[in-house]
């Protein structure tokens, strides 16, 4: 143990030591430009994060672009932040107005939008909303940037419901905002050294805010919605009422597991959606109570995996689409195994070979085990191939399948276990294709 400090010679990693403390003793008492306790409030968060946002280039122009908002590119631009802009009789009091300007001597507004956040469990209210609006229209503000818990599947698509038009409103959930700073220094994005200890001391400070959270919770009306869409059959009428909650729940779920994918790799995975996802979800269960969600990795159209939930079954299915090119049946998937050699669980990894005009085998139980043991024994066929179909395989379908059983129905078991499943299925299996 040190006993004390040699300048020149001891070093930080060992500073602990001569305190006799532990490293995470010492790194609680690090002096922080965010401090916990009383800035867990909701207008001090909103004033820190926001703060952040104009301090930090690279952070306000993934956001702002993130929405459309070009105007960040200008020329000489600049952010400015003023929190709780009240109207003449206080009646509204919108948490902070955002002005973006371009120019150096005598800056010009290019963009302006009011900010209204809410932490913990509180919801963001359709009717304080309008009032904002008529506010903003009011000062030439058309355009209202809400933040809270609530997830959305793109910031362009915003939980309020109002009736005003030509006024747009965007959403960031805390999730997505924490998630984009992380990864902005990931993969060095940043510049200057200071922004990046700005950045990265405003993600210690959420994941420390006890009001901000990912989607932790299905609903309390998850288990009986469950309950009742399993009793029904795969092409039978769900009821409106009944699909709007599951709905809401799943968007939420599966923004989320791109998220915490994208926080706990290396990766930046993204859901892809081609129209509005709430009507693809209910699409879904209506026609055959299976939604699927898709996510992209890193941008790559030919780099991507799905995740099927079957409210019937109970049961969750992980699946990707290999394209071997090269040689014939047996070669390419000979290929496939020697690609797939290090993914662990080989047992739970099920293999099936689509041939041209999409024929295949009635199988689905072959396992990326049994096709280990076959290429040790140097079968003359692996029991996924056969030669009447096809002399080449078009791709290769690679899936995971789990029986959620009770689970599924728990509100808070099903995005754990769900979650547990996405992330095994990105190490287990995407990681050896990207």
């Amino acid at each position: 143990m040190a006993q004390k400090i040699i300048l020149g010679e001891t070093t930080l990693s060992s500073l602990h030591e001569v305190f006799e403390l532990t490293e995470e003793q010492l790194e609680a008492r690090k002096a922080r430009l965010f401090p916990i306790g009383n800035t867990e409030q909701e207008q001090a968060t909103v004033s820190i994060f926001l703060s952040s946002l104009c301090a930090v280039k690279e952070y306000r122009e993934e956001l702002f672009l993130s929405l459309g908002i070009n105007k960040i590119r200008a020329r000489n631009v600049n952010v400015h932040v003023y929190t709780e802009i009240q109207d003449g009789n206080k009646a509204n009091r919108p948490d902070a107005l955002i002005v973006i300007t371009s120019g150096k001597h005598n800056p010009l507004i290019e963009w302006a939008g009011f900010i209204e956040a809410k932490i913990s469990e509180n919801m963001l209210e359709d009717s304080q909303i309008e009032k904002y609006t008529d506010f903003a229209r009011e000062k030439g503000i058309n355009e209202i940037i809400t933040i809270s818990n609530y997830l959305v599947t793109s910031p362009l698509c915003s939980p309020i419901k109002s009736s005003k038009r030509n006024f747009k409103f965007y959403h960031w959930s805390w999730a997505y905002l924490k998630v984009i700073a992380s990864r902005l220094i990931k993969t060095n994005k940043i510049e200057d050294e200071d922004h990046v200890y700005i950045l990265s001391e405003l993600r210690k400070y959420m994941d420390s805010h006890k009001n901000l959270r990912h989607f932790i919770n299905m609903g309390k009306d998850w288990k009986d919605n469950v309950i009742a869409i399993q009793s029904h059959r795969e092409d039978s009428r769900v009821s409106a009422e009944l699909s709007s909650s599951i709905v809401d729940a799943l968007i939420q779920e599966e923004k989320d597991i791109s998220l915490q994918l994208t926080d706990n790799s290396d990766f930046y995975v993204e859901l892809l959606v081609k129209n509005d996802r709430r009507e693809e979800i209910d699409k879904m269960l209506q026609e055959k109570k299976v939604v699927t969600s898709t996510f992209i990795i890193n941008n790559d159209k030919n780099c991507k995996f799905s995740i099927d939930i079957d409210f019937i079954r109970q049961e969750v299915q992980c699946s990707t689409n290999i394209f071997i090119e090269q040689g014939k049946a047996q070669a390419q998937t000979t290929k496939l195994i020697d690609i797939l050699k290090n993914a662990g669980h080989s047992e739970e990894l099920y293999i099936n070979a689509i041939y041209p005009r999409n024929k295949f085998l009635q199988k689905d139980t072959i396992s990326l085990s049994c096709l280990f043991k076959e290429r040790e024994k140097r079968v003359n066929l692996y029991s996924i191939l056969d030669k009447n179909l096809g002399e080449e395989v078009k791709r290769f379908e690679v899936k995971t399948k789990d029986s959620f059983g009770k689970d599924f129905q728990g509100n808070k078991k099903f995005i754990t276990r769900l979650e547990k499943v996405a992330e095994r299925f990105l190490n287990q299996v995407m990681v050896n294709f990207i």
